[in-house]
C-alpha cells in the first residue's frame, strides 16, 4: 500500500525493518522469497517509499525471529500508534537503532547538533569514538565495529553530497580526554581544521554554565517536517510535530549564545597548544628519567 504515514514515520518503520533483517544475518531476495513478496517490494518497505499492511509486518517479523519487546516496538510503528515520537531501544551500536539514525541522517538536508558533554559523532577521530565508546561495555568486537560505522556515517558531511550542519559543542566536551592527552590533542586539531576548513559545517563552542540541556540533533528534511533525535544509555528518541519544537527554539538559542566561529577556533588552537606543552613536559620528563636509569645501570 502507498504510504500516508508522515514520511518521517514511514522512514523508522523502514529502517526498524532493515535493522531486524540485518540483525537476523538474511539477505534481503531470501527474505523476500520467505515471506512470498517481490525482493523490490521489500526494498521498497525498507526505505520508506511505501508503508507494508500490519499483516506482511507481522509475517516479516515472524520470518526473522523477531520476538517480545522489538516485535512489540515495530507493531506499534506499523500501527501508526507510537504518537508524535517513537522509543529505539538498544545502545547505537543496534543494528536497529544504527540504521533507524543513519536512514535519517542520509535523509536530511540539513543537521543541527547540540553535544554539551562529548564530541558530536560525525566529527569524532577513530582513537577519540574508541575512547567515547568503552565507556559503555560492549562485547568483544563490538566497539571497532560501532568505531567503524561511525567513521562510514561521516560520509553526509564530508562526501560529495555534504549537508550543511551546525555543531555546538559544550566547553566540558574539551576537556574531557578520557585519560590520553594526545588523543585529545589530534581531536582538538581535527575540529579547529574542520572549522577553518569546511564551507558546510559550522562549529562552534558553547561557554561552560549555559544550560541547553541534554543531547540532540534536529534533521530539517525535505519531505517532512524536522525530526529530532535524543540519545540516552541504551535506548534513543525521535520526536516530530509539537514534541520536536522546543528544540529548534533550544537550537535558536544555541546560536545566540555559542561562541563566534572566530573566538571558537581561537577556544580549540588554546586548548590543543596547551595540551601539547602537557605533552612535551611529559616526554621530557620521561627522557629525563630514562636516561637516569641508563647512567644508573652503568656505573654499576
Amino acid at each position: 500500500m502507498p504510504s500516508t504515514d508522515p514520511p518521517s514515520r514511514a522512514r523508522a518503520l523502514g529502517a526498524a525493518l532493515r535493522g531486524a533483517r540485518l540483525e537476523a544475518r538474511l539477505g534481503l531476495p531470501e527474505l523476500a522469497r520467505r515471506i512470498d513478496v517481490e525482493p523490490r517490494q521489500l526494498a521498497d518497505w525498507e526505505s520508506g517509499r511505501r508503508v507494508p499492511g500490519i499483516e506482511h509486518v507481522a509475517g516479516l517479523l515472524g520470518a526473522l525471529g523477531v520476538t517480545g519487546a522489538d516485535k512489540a516496538w515495530i507493531l506499534s510503528l506499523a500501527k501508526g500508534a507510537a504518537g508524535p515520537g517513537w522509543l529505539v531501544p538498544g545502545p547505537q551500536a543496534d543494528p536497529v537503532h544504527f540504521t533507524t539514525l543513519v536512514a535519517h541522517e542520509r535523509a536530511a538536508r540539513s543537521i543541527t547538533v547540540w553535544a554539551p558533554v562529548l564530541v558530536p559523532d560525525l566529527l569524532q577521530i577513530r582513537d577519540y569514538t574508541r575512547f567515547a565508546g568503552g565507556v559503555a561495555p560492549l562485547r568483544a568486537g563490538e566497539l571497532e565495529w560501532e568505531v567503524d560505522q561511525r567513521m562510514g556515517r561521516r560520509d553526509v558531511l564530508f562526501g560529495c553530497r555534504a549537508v550543511p550542519a551546525e555543531m555546538f559543542i559544550g566547553a566540558e566536551a574539551l576537556r574531557d580526554h578520557f585519560g590520553d592527552d594526545d588523543v585529545m590533542l589530534r581531536q582538538l586539531r581535527f575540529l579547529a581544521d574542520v572549522l577553518v576548513m569546511s564551507r558546510t559545517i559550522d562549529v562552534r563552542i558553547v561557554a561552560g554554565g549555559a544550560a541547553h540541556g541534554g543531547a540532540f540533533t534536529v534533521f530539517r528534511m525535505a519531505d517532512s517536517v524536522p525530526v529530532v533525535y535524543c540519545p540516552h544509555h541504551g535506548a534513543a528518541v525521535f520526536l516530530v510535530d509539537d514534541q520536536a519544537v522546543p528544540y529548534s527554539e533550544l537550537a535558536g538559542r544555541l546560536r545566540e549564545t555559542a561562541l563566534s566561529p572566530r573566538d571558537s577556533h581561537h577556544r580549540l588552537t588554546t586548548e590543543a597548544d596547551r595540551l601539547s606543552r602537557v605533552l612535551e613536559t611529559r616526554r621530557s620528563a620521561d627522557d629525563a628519567a630514562l636516561t637516569e636509569i641508563l647512567e644508573r645501570g652503568d656505573r654499576t
